[in-house]
């Protein structure tokens, strides 16, 4: 497997997986946690919409065009979750997802249908295209993350409260609606970036995998249960059988 990596685009595709890996555990267990667990799949949908209406508008190679339609589109799907959270007493919000997955689905097989290339570009919103991704992107990528995870170290304890005691935090005056968009803001330039490179199924792995095997792992979490920190090993298990799986994907390009 080591000779692999003299490849230039598999050591692309694997410094990729480890990016994506630390902050989409941290983020897949907030999502677990709140019972919301295909909202980053609705809201990976919505991004692969926008970049699928880039495509039909030919702006699949501007990239700055092509990201801010991905991202106009999730920052839509992240205002009406957080809209409907304290909207939607007598029905599940889990409902509304299925509802933005499905309709989202259908619009991007309605807009790439109008392609040409239409058939391949739905399989690189769904598994990506991670040995062709720009290392420039990566840095970039990198970087946005990084940011992101520092918005979430200051704003831990309020973050945490809002998953873990929305009633509580609400009666303790915070606003549920603000906090909420504001997660699901920083949620939507994650996921936006993620399915650029990586497609909605992997990132909804890398999501939600290790957070529910963490929750797993971590029996007695309430009492103090390092559930994020096991999620982390868990991401860090799937992002090393992903490699093995890009490994064999590699040698057969190479074969080619």
């Amino acid at each position: 497997m080591t000779e692999a990596f003299a490849l230039p685009f598999f050591r692309t595709a694997v410094i990729i997986s480890l990016v994506l890996a630390g902050i989409h555990a941290y983020l897949g267990f907030h999502i677990v946690r709140r019972g919301v667990l295909f909202v980053d799949l609705a809201l990976a949908q919505m991004a692969a919409l926008g970049v699928a209406a880039a495509v039909v508008l030919r702006l699949e190679h501007n990239e700055a065009a092509s990201y801010s339609l991905a991202l106009g589109m999730t920052f839509v799907g992240a205002a009406l979750f957080a809209w409907l959270r304290g909207r939607a007493r007598n029905i599940p919000l889990e409902a509304f997802i299925g509802i933005v997955f499905a309709t989202a689905q259908a619009a991007v097989f309605l807009v790439l249908e109008k392609s040409p290339s239409g058939p391949e570009h739905l399989k690189e919103t769904l598994v990506g295209s991670l040995f062709t991704v720009d290392p420039k992107q990566v840095v970039r990528v990198a970087i946005l993350y990084a940011v992101i995870a520092l918005v979430h170290v200051v704003l831990r304890k309020q973050f945490f409260e809002i998953t873990n005691d929305p009633q509580g935090a609400q009666a303790r005056g915070r606003r549920l609606f603000l906090w909420d968009l504001l997660f699901y803001a920083t949620f939507g330039f994650v996921v936006t970036s993620a399915v650029q490179m990586a497609g909605v199924l992997l990132v909804f792995g890398f999501l939600v995998i290790p957070a529910v095997a963490g929750l797993m792992a971590n029996a007695f979490w309430i009492d103090g249960g390092n559930v994020p920190a096991t999620a982390e090993s868990m991401a860090t298990f799937l992002r090393k059988s992903r490699r093995v799986s890009m490994w064999n994907e590699g040698i057969r390009c190479v074969g080619a």
